[in-house]
């Protein structure tokens, strides 16, 4: 369950220092879910910047990506034991965690200490198959490189037991990335827009500046333009991919396309309420933060 965001008071905004950071407790862990391809390693960056690295833990879920009807194809916990100590043994300390990061699910919100601050960004569903399926082709150090390559993109979404690519977002925001895959209901859908109704920020990956520019609302950060990463680079151009084979990744993800939607009007109600034109302004004109 997910309490209330507390209040922030805002910090200097000297774009060019890094300031110190108030305690977990008086500003609330920043958890930022990371769905895959949404343009999140750019938004880690972000947060890299924002905070010392022993004040960010990184939490990975295993076996997420491949799930046969074998239950012995995916690890079992999601998240290993060792990672599972480190958080709680993190969270015990209270003072000096400030943020956590990483492909989980929202099945680790339980573990959490009232006043969690969730930040996610949603991207279109076709797109982000498009892109996941492309990411893969060209991750030759992967272990499901070979599928991808020996796949075709309506294959890799409808046959080859990959969760991410049945309705991946609205699994990972309900916190059932374990489900089988075929088994994502409208219950699971309503499920992921309960949680996503009390994240403190939702960004859309096809507006990351006004996406960046409610991160930095919510939680006063100084402002940097921060470059792209992670790009696939072998995305072929629009109108490449048959209107067969895009049928085929919407059909798959139905449910995320409904999420994507309603993230959608979620991120509208929270830009409409600020100066959007005048912070992306701002944005544009700040000093870019260099490529590492």
């Amino acid at each position: 369950m997910l309490l209330d965001d507390p209040h922030v008071e805002t910090q200097s905004s000297n774009p060019g220092v890094r300031l110190p950071v108030r305690s977990q407790s008086s500003q609330g862990l920043i958890c930022f879910l990371h769905i895959p391809k949404t343009a999140g390693t750019t938004l880690n960056s972000i947060l890299n910047h924002q905070y010392p690295p022993a004040g960010i833990l990184k939490v990975m879920m295993r076996g997420m990506s491949l799930v046969r009807p074998k239950a012995s194809i995916l690890s079992r916990p999601l998240i290993s034991p060792s990672k599972l100590r480190q958080l709680k043994m993190a969270l015990a300390r209270r003072d000096g965690l400030h943020a956590l990061q990483g492909h989980f699910d929202m099945s680790l919100a339980r573990l959490l200490p009232p006043g969690a601050r969730f930040v996610t960004i949603l991207r279109d569903p076709v797109e982000r198959a498009v892109s996941h399926y492309y990411h893969y082709r060209n991750l030759n150090s992967d272990p499901i490189s070979p599928l991808a390559q020996r796949s075709t993109l309506a294959q890799w979404v409808s046959a080859c037991g990959l969760v991410e690519m049945d309705n991946g977002q609205t699994r990972r925001l309900a916190g059932e990335m374990n489900l089988p895959c075929g088994q994502v209901s409208q219950d699971t859908l309503e499920r992921a827009k309960t949680n996503l109704r009390r994240f403190a920020v939702v960004g859309l990956t096809e507006r990351f500046e006004e996406s960046q520019v409610l991160l930095h609302h919510a939680f006063h950060w100084p402002m940097w333009r921060y470059p792209a990463r992670n790009v696939s680079p072998n995305r072929p151009p629009p109108g490449a991919i048959s209107p067969a084979d895009l049928e085929v990744v919407g059909d798959c993800n139905r449910f995320d396309v409904k999420l994507y939607q309603f993230a959608a009007e979620l991120f509208e109600n929270t830009a409409s309420r600020i100066d959007m034109a005048g912070r992306l302004t701002a944005l544009r004109m700040a000093p870019a933060y260099p490529a590492s």
